[in-house]
């Protein structure tokens, strides 16, 4: 998920208004997608590598801070980029492929995966997040196509808010029958 982990980082450092240590980046990924938080510090030496963040040992907080390197990239770039990032990012790999058979907005990404999690931090199994989607296009295939034209076309921005919410609902109760099928 080094590429979910990189798009939450800066979405932290937007929020806090400065670098974040590895546990403030962890609460955030927490409040934003619980499944996701223990992979911070297994992802942010990854991005780093890659030259993709900057880190810096703080001394008054006796921890390191982390920031994204200018210029900051979108997730859908960095997929282009780097594709071993985005193979290695399973979630978002699994919902960009089988939503649109290539990287889409981490934001509605996530969306869906809060839906198909349940909002916990305990993961689904990749194969599950990819059944629920094929199950939610092969079930309501209007609604999925409304959902494509709207958000994925146009790269998130602009979608409709209350298909959002549609589309949001069906993927939890397919999510939730999926599990009692199991």
């Amino acid at each position: 998920m080094p590429i979910m982990i990189y798009k939450l980082l800066v979405e932290a450092v937007k929020a806090y208004g400065r670098p974040v240590t590895t546990r403030e980046l962890m609460e955030y990924v927490r409040r934003r997608i619980p499944m996701c938080a223990d992979h911070v510090p297994d992802h942010l030496p990854v991005l780093y590598k890659h030259g993709l963040v900057e880190r810096h040992l703080d001394l008054k907080q006796k921890a390191y801070v982390w920031a994204p390197k200018e210029p900051v990239r979108s997730e859908v770039e960095l997929a282009r980029e780097y594709p071993e990032l985005f193979m290695e990012s399973m979630y978002y790999y699994a919902v960009s492929e089988e939503v649109a058979e290539g990287p889409i907005p981490l934001d509605i990404v996530i969306e869906l995966l809060y839906e198909i999690s349940g909002g916990r931090e305990e993961r689904p199994k990749v194969s599950f997040v990819r059944n629920v989607l094929k199950r939610f296009k092969e079930k309501e295939p209007e609604l999925y196509k409304r959902f494509a034209e709207k958000f994925l076309a146009r790269k998130g921005e602009g979608g409709d808010p209350e298909l959002l919410r549609l589309v949001k609902q069906v993927i939890k109760e397919l999510a939730e029958e999926g599990k009692g099928a199991s």
